[in-house]
């Protein structure tokens, strides 16, 4: 057993092994991607400025947290809390296909007239290039606590889209390859987000599950049975609609976990719409599930994981467990057979390391005295001896 602990200790540091598959776990939200004309040092600095605002956006889950004077000093230190940046080509954005052209002229036309029928599209401009940065998690997680800002964790409900769009007497769903320009912006304005949104595929199966009429009318038993396969948390409904020359108007229904919201955006260009859209989820998960940490190490608890077969089970749990941004520390306290002991360092309060561990879905808690949720154990103990010395326990799901 003291070989087995040795060989832990020397291979935690550097040993890289993938957690386990699960769409709502979003990777990349203390990272940015910006455009930039040149790679020169004023640009560049301008950029991870920007880059700073959209990861804080992100981590905080509130588009306003960028107005809170407490973080001035943040965001003029952005610089120093890059730890690597990298410049990259920037993707070729996908391209509305031409409107139909209108029909030749007849013969007796002018040439004139006939010319204008012969006009190609306008072809996308040339890929420019990206700024990607990277910074510092701990820094930023310490200043949003330091201003009693909430930090919205890794773990966020997996959405489904179902989007429609009535341009004039026309109404289509956006999904599988219709109107790829679209669902490029909203792929980007979804990890602009940090928002693990995805639209429908639109095959055959949902072809035949549901119609546009059924997304229109927001007639949520249709659109659940279409959304089963799709497993997510949640679902978002959405209905565009033109109100003038180039002006939109966005209706919107978010489905999640029995509780319904029903908004408009404002009205805009349709991009502007549906990146509302977007955006409104995000929000609302936030205020929901987003902690307030505090600026010190406030708790220490003993954390028990079971079914630790290996040593690719050790280091899953160990990165699971430092990726927690309750987590301030962790250390190995105990190792007996396939179980393995953490004493973790917690910021706030102790039932926030519950809340953010059974978002996840790489430890489930394992039944205790008749009771398999520590969260209220957790909040019970807090401010006692026995909150450092009491052990919770979880299993490490396969």
């Amino acid at each position: 057993m003291t070989r087995f602990i040795a060989v832990i200790a020397g291979l935690a540091a550097g040993l890289l092994v993938s957690l386990s598959a699960t769409a709502v776990e979003v990777k990349g939200l203390y990272e940015a991607e910006v455009p930039v004309t040149s790679q020169g040092a004023a640009e560049r600095a301008t950029a991870i400025h920007s880059a700073l605002e959209e990861v804080l956006v992100k981590v905080n889950g509130n588009a306003g947290v960028l107005q809170r004077p407490e973080l001035k000093p943040l965001l003029d230190q952005a610089e120093q809390l890059v730890q690597r940046y990298q410049y990259r080509v920037a993707p070729a954005v996908p391209v509305a296909p031409p409107p139909t052209p209108p029909p030749a002229p007849p013969p007796s036309a002018p040439a004139e007239d006939q010319s204008a029928a012969a006009e190609l599209p306008a072809t996308p401009p040339p890929p420019g290039q990206l700024l990607w940065v990277a910074f510092d998690r701990q820094s930023i997680n310490q200043r949003l606590a330091e201003a009693a800002l909430p930090v919205w964790g890794m773990n966020r409900p997996r959405t489904l889209l179902w989007l429609a769009v009535e341009e004039g007497s026309e109404r289509y769903l956006v999904g599988g390859d219709n109107r790829p320009d679209l669902q490029g912006m909203i792929n980007d304005e979804a990890r602009r987000r940090g928002l693990p949104l995805s639209v429908p595929l639109l095959d055959l199966q949902d072809q035949g599950s549901l119609a546009v009429a059924d997304v229109w009318g927001d007639f949520s038993d249709v659109i659940f049975k279409a959304s089963d396969r799709y497993q997510p948390d949640a679902v978002l409904v959405g209905r565009v609609y033109g109100v003038g020359d180039d002006r939109w108007q966005g209706r919107w229904t978010l489905y999640h976990r029995g509780s319904v919201t029903t908004w408009d955006s404002p009205v805009g260009t349709q991009d502007e719409v549906v990146e509302a859209g977007v955006d409104g989820p995000a929000e609302r998960f936030a205020e929901r599930y987003a902690l307030t940490l505090t600026p010190d190490v406030e708790d220490s608890v003993v954390l028990t994981i079971e079914n630790v077969a290996s040593l690719a089970d050790y280091a899953r749990a160990l990165k699971y467990l430092r990726s927690l941004d309750p987590v301030a520390a962790v250390q190995i306290a105990r190792v007996e057979g396939a179980e393995v002991s953490y004493r973790l360092k917690v910021r706030g309060k102790p039932e926030a390391l519950a809340e953010s561990i059974g978002w996840g879905k790489t430890l489930m808690p394992v039944e205790q005295d008749g009771n398999a949720s520590h969260a209220g154990q957790m909040a019970g103990n807090r401010g006692t001896e026995d909150s450092v010395n009491k052990e919770y326990r979880y299993r490490i799901v396969p």
